[in-house]
């Protein structure tokens, strides 16, 4: 029996039915797989986006922090604040929560919020989560409209650790070359460098008292040894010469003060440094520089020698000068013939044959911290962990 024209007629219209329904399903499953791809893409770039701004907003709160460091009372919660919402605004984050942490990382004693009124005494850090919405394309088809990045981030704060230095040590103190007997021994005088603020706009230089620090030669017979040519220059890499140590430095690590240091004993060491910081154009620059404490005396004699480092400082560099001749008398300028500021000689006429001139200066860089306390003279270091 042949079916009547009016059933298959109906049966045709039923497949073209099923047809147009499993098209408009298969329509949506594209949009919905190229709304996948496309939004995918667009929350992976935003995401990265709100990371850098999170990352920038902990730094600048960090940073506030480590102005506290260097100089106990003069910042306040809300500064914190202020420089994190500044740095929010600047990198369009909608929203951003934010605790004081330790130098660790961890929240501090009372779990405190940046803008709850104070700094805790234990605060060396920030952790910031931050949030950022950005609308959708094709997703709006399947009823998105707008998607949210969020990222969190950690900035601390504290003496900086590490970093690229100038391959020689000063003394904590104040120090004189003796020249009695012909030697150059370091003398100690009971008196701490005296801090500069940097100059405005850098690279003017810094504000303050401009010093003439002596590198002695020590006595070989003495303690601390140094007859095969020490002048107060580290050897910070045992696989370059002293003057690739300024002219390509490495990054050094030090995992906790105080430090042993090994002396450079090149007999043309002092030299060679000086015709590299030329090279190098280090001239108005910060230039960061181990610390010793004492007299800066070695433990060991001849080419063992040690030194015994304790801490880093930032020195703004006018110039290095280097002569055979116990008396040099650009370290014993009594004025700069760079920036025609006031030197500050040591002991008139000292007898450093090697000197550094310039000025300790307030410092704040990134690099790796540690925790403990901001002597005269610290380097501080802002450094993001997470």
């Amino acid at each position: 029996m042949q079916p009547s024209p009016n059933h298959a007629g109906r049966r045709g219209r039923g497949q073209r039915g099923q047809i147009l329904v499993i098209m408009a399903l298969a329509i949506v499953a594209l949009i919905g797989g190229v709304a996948l791809v496309i939004e995918g893409g667009n929350a992976y770039a935003h995401q990265r986006v709100a990371q850098n701004a999170a990352d920038s907003v902990a730094n600048s709160g960090a940073t506030v922090l480590a102005q506290e460091l260097g100089a106990r009372g003069t910042k306040t919660d809300a500064d914190v604040l202020a420089a994190m919402d500044a740095m929010a605004a600047a990198n369009d984050l909608d929203s951003y929560t934010a605790y004081y942490t330790t130098v660790t990382g961890a929240d501090t004693a009372t779990a405190a919020q940046v803008g709850g009124s104070t700094i805790p005494s234990d605060a060396q850090g920030v952790r910031v989560r931050g949030n950022q919405a950005f609308g959708t394309t094709f997703a709006r088809a399947i009823g998105m409209d707008q998607f949210t990045a969020s990222a969190d981030a950690t900035a601390v704060t504290g003496a900086l650790t590490g970093g690229q230095f100038l391959p020689v040590v000063f003394p904590v103190s104040m120090t004189d070359c003796d020249t009695s007997g012909g030697l150059n021994n370091p003398v100690q005088l009971d008196a701490p460098w005296n801090m500069s603020n940097p100059g405005t706009p850098p690279p003017a230089h810094p504000v303050g008292q401009e010093f003439i620090v002596p590198l002695c030669k020590t006595d070989s017979s003495g303690p601390g040894g140094g007859g095969g040519g020490a002048f107060m220059i580290l050897d910070l890499d045992p696989d370059k010469t002293c003057d690739e140590e300024v002219t390509n430095p490495s990054s050094i690590q030090f995992n906790e003060f105080p430090v042993d240091v090994a002396v450079d004993n090149g007999n043309d060491c002092a030299k060679k440094i000086e015709e590299a910081a030329v090279a190098a154009d280090l001239q108005g620059t910060v230039v960061m520089v181990p610390i010793c404490d004492g007299q800066c005396d070695t433990d060991l004699t001849g080419s063992n020698a040690t030194y015994h480092i304790i801490r880093i400082a930032a020195f703004f560099l006018d110039y290095i000068s280097y002569s055979n001749s116990p008396k040099n008398s650009l370290c014993a300028l009594k004025t700069s013939p760079t920036y025609l500021t006031p030197l500050k000689n040591i002991v008139d006429g000292n007898g450093s044959s090697s000197c550094i001139v310039g000025w300790f200066v307030r410092y704040i860089t990134s690099g790796p911290v540690g925790s403990g306390s901001i002597n005269n003279g610290e380097a501080i270091g802002v450094q993001l962990i997470r």
